[in-house]
């Protein structure tokens, strides 16, 4: 029964409608609109779409110096300039997380961006040592440092060739030039390894103090393409302190003719005033150990024995690191044996003096010993350290207030950063003259401090900006804005901002403004976090030259 009403609804239904079709009822023509409407429309909705993206989600950004080379490049001495793409949600959804490479407002100039890479969160104590970042804490009067080790992916990332990368910059046509054997006539070149003829004796392959580049210290082109770092090498200014790497990898192929007596990859470090520490992976027979020796030859820590197999014609790739104070082995691509160092740290004794090179007394060597007879190859040899950190203008503690941040670049050579973030404060009266500081009724303007010498010419980045022939400065202030006022600039500007007080004619009375750190980033200034290089990339980039135009990938 209920089917058939619905049937005869339905019937009904259909006939009305034929009926309003029909012209029963009056029509109601639909709505149209016009090609230019709709375009414009559809305009608006793609501009409003665009904006809310960059403002909530996603955002690119150029990157305009070196500060975290190689990981993200602005090198105009290369041409390279890396467009990244900056993820806003993550921080609106969790908190920023160490080792982030982080967008973050500067405090010291809130209308520019900056980016760097997020090492310290609230409530650490921070030290910056030997190239390493540590966690410090005291206990009834006892300091204890921590190393603060990065994620397996992060270091995968930050190793930087130097062998056989310096070489290739400094287009040197023999390996020899790099490494050296002791006996000398021990080792010769041979293809691209080395070939070696033991007669029972302790042979030595070892990485020379390459004079050019000062053996192993933290230079600013090690770990670029070979066009970027040539550029870099030669166009590089004035450089901060150098300091010895510690933490490196070394890695060779190995093929004996015969059963090798013993063989050892090591890590060799001497600094003035200080034991020596030789880090070493040390093999003899069919096993292996992972040992710290002082004063030579004093094994003072090692590993249990694991086995380590070098089979007569067979080759093994073997790769020995000390990093973040650990030992690590990788036999044939396999993590092997890890072994903790930290008990014979490098934290201290690293900075060297005068132009930065290594000296007998105060370097790091690495090199391979062996010992047995027959012959012996040692293909593929490759050297990189570590990415270096270096303290510069921190304090030797770190005290991370709540709510706030640590950052640092990838290249702390050539990086503005927490450890040198300064502020100036001038005082000015009303009619907008600079005044000595306390002058009852002046007004404080806070901004960057980084005064250029008065031979150079202007740098909107460099502020404040004396114009002595004018009698004025010119200052950005902490939101950005510019700001120009009456001053009589003082002699020694650009290492201080000084100024003359011209009511005393023989200059006694002459200041200097007031300067602080400002080492912390807010975390409500914390704008994103870097996710992706999309520039330069194939084949774009290619048309516009650059000595790196295939950086497309995701960062860490």
């Amino acid at each position: 029964m209920a089917e058939h009403l619905g049937e005869a609804a339905a019937a009904a239904a259909i006939g009305a409608g034929e009926a309003i079709a029909g012209g029963a009822v009056g029509k109601k023509k639909a709505p149209t609109m016009g090609p230019v409407r709709t375009n414009l429309e559809a305009f608006g909705v793609a501009i409003l779409a665009a904006v809310l993206l960059k403002w909530f989600c996603i955002e690119a950004y150029q990157i305009p110096t070196s500060s975290m080379q190689p990981t993200l490049m602005g090198s105009n001495e290369a041409n390279v300039k890396d467009r990244i793409l900056v993820d806003k949600i993550l921080p609106t959804i969790r908190e920023p997380k160490r080792w982030d490479i982080t967008v973050f407002e500067y405090p010291l100039q809130k209308n520019q961006n900056y980016v760097k890479r997020l090492v310290g969160i609230p409530g650490d104590r921070l030290a910056i040592g030997g190239g390493n970042l540590y966690q410090v804490s005291d206990d009834g009067g006892k300091r204890t440092f921590t190393v603060l080790r990065k994620p397996a992916d992060l270091q995968a990332a930050m190793w930087r060739n130097v062998y056989p990368a310096r070489r290739e910059v400094r287009s040197e046509t023999k390996a020899t030039d790099s490494w050296r054997g002791s006996p000398s006539r021990t080792f010769s070149e041979d293809g691209d390894g080395f070939a070696g003829n033991l007669d029972g004796s302790l042979a030595r392959l070892y990485f020379r103090f390459d004079e050019p580049d000062g053996g192993l210290v933290d230079r600013v082109w090690d770990g670029y393409p070979k066009a970027t770092a040539v550029e870099i090498r030669t166009k590089t200014p004035h450089q901060r302190p150098q300091e010895i790497v510690p933490d490196a990898r070394l890695g060779a192929t190995v093929t004996p003719s015969q059963k090798l007596d013993e063989l050892s990859f090591e890590i060799e470090v001497s600094r003035p005033n200080r034991d020596k520490l030789t880090y070493a992976l040390v093999m003899r027979g069919d096993k292996a150990r992972l040992q710290v020796r002082t004063k030579e030859t004093q094994v003072a820590g090692e590993s249990p024995e694991f086995p380590l197999e070098l089979p007569p014609g067979a080759t093994t790739r073997i790769v020995f690191s000390h990093v973040d104070e650990e030992l690590v082995v990788e036999v044939n691509g396999e993590v092997r044996q890890r072994f903790e160092s930290g008990a014979w740290s490098c934290r201290e004794g690293c900075e060297l003096a005068g132009n930065g090179a290594s000296l007998q007394n105060h370097c790091v060597i690495p090199q391979i010993l062996c010992k047995g007879k027959g012959a012996v190859r040692f293909d593929d040899l490759r050297l990189d350290r570590d990415q270096h950190w270096t303290r510069m203008g921190a304090p030797e503690v770190i005290e991370v207030p709540e709510a706030h941040y640590f950052m640092m670049g990838d290249n702390t050579l050539q990086s503005i950063d927490s450890r040198d973030w300064t502020a100036v404060e001038i005082e000015v009266d009303a009619n907008d003259r600079v005044v000595r500081p306390g002058t009852a009724g002046a007004r404080k303007i806070l901004g960057n401090k980084r005064a250029m010498d008065l031979t150079r010419p202007p740098d909107r980045d460099e502020t404040p900006i004396g114009l002595p022939t004018e009698h004025a400065i010119v200052m950005i202030d902490e939101f950005g804005e510019i700001r120009r006022f009456e001053a009589e600039v003082g002699p020694d500007w650009g290492e201080r901002v000084s100024f003359k007080d011209t009511s005393a004619q023989d200059g006694s009375r002459d200041w200097v403004a007031p300067e602080k750190k400002v080492p912390f980033v807010r975390r409500e200034d914390i704008q994103g976090r870097a996710v992706l290089v999309f520039y330069p990339s194939r084949p774009i980039a290619w048309l516009f030259g650059g000595n790196w135009p295939d950086r497309f990938g995701f960062v860490r």
